[in-house]
């Protein structure tokens, strides 16, 4: 089965990103794990990080960086009722 796509995204404090899914689910991803790779090095920079576009369902960074809807979905957090689960 695939990943839903991402509908919205919206980076939070530490690199948390609250990401929608078109499914309707909330997720929290966090991307600190990711900033010990090179390609996303750059998003150590906080303007860099805020200069994401979604890009066929998954977010895409004005330096290159991106990562597959599936990781995204599948390596969140659930988000309910605005509490993490």
């Amino acid at each position: 089965m695939q990943s839903p796509d991402i509908k919205k995204a919206k980076i939070l404090d530490d690199y948390i990103i609250h990401l929608t899914f078109v499914n309707g689910e909330e997720k929290i991803f966090d991307l600190k794990p990711y900033l010990k790779y090179p390609v996303f090095k750059p998003l150590q920079d906080k303007q860099e990080l805020q200069s994401f576009r979604i890009v066929d369902g998954t977010i895409e960074w004005s330096c290159g960086a991106d990562l597959s809807p599936d990781t995204f979905y599948l390596e969140s957090k659930t988000l309910r009722n605005n509490a993490i689960m």
